[in-house]
């Protein structure tokens, strides 16, 4: 079994804390390691490192070998030029291939929240176990939704299937990426339903086969890229994983559900909803004065001090260069307000 940690994007809804040239993976929110550091000390507790590869850009790999100094540096996969998901787990995947082609693969994020750790590394095997007992199985897991996120895709559930010993599958009917609140608030309400959190399972020779099925193009790009031709990765135009590959499938495809807290750092929003206790506490980080505030996450990276008065429900952080203040309703837009400073020619350098 082997875990790929995707380790390439950029966070943009963490601005200003996370830019281009220094992302989210490689920033603390949550006390003094970073996002990638947890995720790979939490892998630690269950899998071997020979048997964990981390997928990043070529323009994060020296923060990487900082980050994780001893960390296998032939088990760190560099992207040639940022792509999409089915590029980046199309690309460790087929290095894998070479030598372990009927091993289990499960792909995951680097900048995830999670709540019983032990829970988690229960359920990666229990996914195991799904692909050892069908290897033409793909298994996803499922994380019940707690309240309508518009910012994650949902998975909705056909019959139960019993594939495994005391655990639940079920198999999948279909994708939900990112509903309206509407929808969002409907699906709740249902128990077919589960956020996916992106964590996939499948063998490494049945990943090459539905690339090669699905997607043609990619994978002769994916063979020629593993076998030294790095122009030919610039030239993968494959969206998602999702879209790619996992929204055409109908058979052997099943969902595991999980029982642990689970949440993506996707946001300041998320950021403040993991450590706060309730809807009126404050979550604080750094150097700050508040009076009259409630509801709020202040996280302040500078010697400075950070003062409120008279404020609710904001989110406010505070860089060296950079400053936010933004509604935690409007969390998700602050994408839009990067896009718009890349757009201004003087401003583009705070991206």
């Amino acid at each position: 079994m082997k875990i790929v940690v995707l380790a390439g994007g950029i966070g943009q809804r963490l601005w200003p804390l996370s830019r281009v040239a220094s992302p989210k993976q490689i920033k603390p929110f949550f006390g003094a390691h970073t996002l990638l550091q947890k995720t790979i000390l939490r892998l630690d507790k269950k899998f071997s490192r020979r048997d964990i590869f981390i997928v990043t850009v070529r323009g994060y790999l020296a923060a990487v070998r900082v980050q994780l100094p001893r960390f296998p540096k032939k088990n760190i996969i560099v992207e040639p030029q940022r792509r999409n998901t089915a590029a980046a787990i199309g690309l460790a995947a087929y290095h894998i291939a070479q030598r372990h082609p009927h091993e289990t693969i499960i792909s995951m994020a680097s900048d995830h929240f999670i709540g019983d750790e032990q829970e988690f590394l229960r359920h990666l095997k229990d996914m195991d176990r799904v692909i050892k007992k069908n290897p033409q199985a793909v298994c996803l897991m499922g994380i019940r939704p707690t309240y309508p996120e518009v910012g994650y895709g949902y998975i909705e559930v056909g019959p139960r299937v019993r594939l495994i010993p005391h655990a639940r599958t079920y198999a999948i009917r279909r994708f939900i990426e990112k509903p309206p609140l509407t929808q969002a608030k409907r699906m709740i309400l249902s128990r077919r339903y589960f956020w996916n959190p992106s964590y996939f399972a499948w063998r490494a020779d049945r990943i090459q086969e539905l690339f090669q099925k699905y997607i043609p193009d990619t994978h002769k790009l994916l063979l020629q890229s593993v076998r030294g031709n790095l122009r030919a990765f610039s030239r993968i135009s494959a969206p998602a994983i999702e879209y790619a590959i996992l929204e055409k499938l109908h058979n052997d495809f099943f969902v595991l559900p999980a029982s642990f807290d689970w949440a993506d750092v996707g946001h300041w929003a998320s950021v403040r909803e993991i450590q706060a206790g309730n809807s009126h506490q404050n979550v604080t980080l750094g150097l700050h004065h508040a009076m009259d505030t409630s509801g709020s996450l202040i996280y302040n990276y500078t010697e400075g001090i950070v003062t409120t008065i008279g404020v609710h429900d904001l989110l406010i952080i505070q860089t060296e260069d950079g400053t936010l203040v933004c509604h935690k309703d409007r969390a998700q837009d602050v994408r839009l307000l990067v896009r718009r400073l890349h757009e201004d020619k003087r401003l583009r350098k705070f991206v």
